[in-house]
C-alpha cells in the first residue's frame, strides 16, 4: 500500500504498535476464558473419576458382605474394619461398620474416603 504525503510516496509495511496491542488484547480476551474452562473441566473429570471409583469400591464391599449369613455378619457386630485400597491414580480408605437395628435386623455401612470425597453406602441384612 502506498500512501502519498505532501509530495512523497511512503510505503506502509508492517503493523503499528497499536495494532499489535489490539491484536494481543483480543487474543487474550478469547484465550483466557477458554483456558479457564479447560482447567475446570479437567478438575471436574478427575473428581468424577475419584467419586466413581469410591462408589465402586463401596458397592464391591457391600456385594462381598451380601453372601455372608446373618450370623457371620452378626459376629462382627460393633466392630469395624478399615483397609487401604489403591488404584493407579487414587488412594482410598474403606471402612465397614455393622450396627444392630433390632434382634433380626443389621445395618451395614461402608464408607470410602478419597482425597476429597467420602462415599457412604448402607444396606440392611435381616434374619430370614
Amino acid at each position: 500500500v502506498a500512501v502519498r504525503k505532501i509530495g512523497k510516496v511512503v510505503d506502509k509495511k508492517g503493523y503499528t504498535l497499536i495494532e499489535v496491542i489490539i491484536a494481543v488484547t483480543v487474543l487474550a480476551i478469547v484465550v483466557v476464558p477458554i483456558t479457564s474452562l479447560l482447567t475446570q473441566s479437567t478438575y471436574s473429570n478427575i473428581k468424577s473419576k475419584e467419586l466413581m471409583l469410591a462408589t465402586a469400591l463401596a458397592q464391591e464391599k457391600i456385594e462381598e458382605l451380601k453372601v455372608l449369613s446373618f450370623q457371620q455378619i452378626q459376629e462382627s457386630l460393633g466392630a469395624w474394619t478399615e483397609e487401604e485400597v489403591e488404584s493407579t491414580d487414587f488412594a482410598f480408605i474403606r471402612r465397614v461398620e455393622i450396627e444392630q437395628e433390632n434382634a433380626n435386623l443389621l445395618k451395614i455401612i461402608v464408607k470410602v474416603h478419597g482425597d476429597s470425597e467420602v462415599v457412604r453406602i448402607a444396606t440392611y441384612r435381616g434374619r430370614y
